[in-house]
């Protein structure tokens, strides 16, 4: 795991500006900035539906562990983890340790 993902959650973090959110998305790059700068997202594709489960489930108990919940979609071959802090508006460092945190965990 990146020294990213060792760090806590921590509650009230602010949200990140542009360029400090894009320079720490390097360490992370699978995960892509949304449009409107306001979330950070990850596709992953597999071959079977019991894959894309797996990586859902592991997606949401992270989350519940850390209390930081993404948004979480997946079918057949597919899942997306997305990451915002709504309450700040955008992306955070919560958000950034959450994404490190699952692709430690995905290897």
């Amino acid at each position: 795991m990146t020294g990213l993902g060792k760090e806590k959650i921590v509650d009230g973090a602010p949200a990140l500006a542009t360029a400090e959110l894009r320079a720490a998305l390097a360490d992370l790059p699978e995960w892509r900035l949304a449009q409107d700068g306001k979330s950070i997202r990850r596709d992953w594709r597999f071959k079977s539906f019991k894959r894309a489960a797996q990586l859902a489930n592991l997606a949401a108990w992270q989350a519940e562990a850390a209390n930081h919940h993404p948004d979480i979609a997946f079918g057949w071959g597919f899942a997306s983890v997305t990451y915002a802090t709504h309450s700040a508006g955008g992306v955070t460092m919560n958000d950034l340790i959450m994404a490190a945190r699952l692709d430690a965990a995905t290897g």
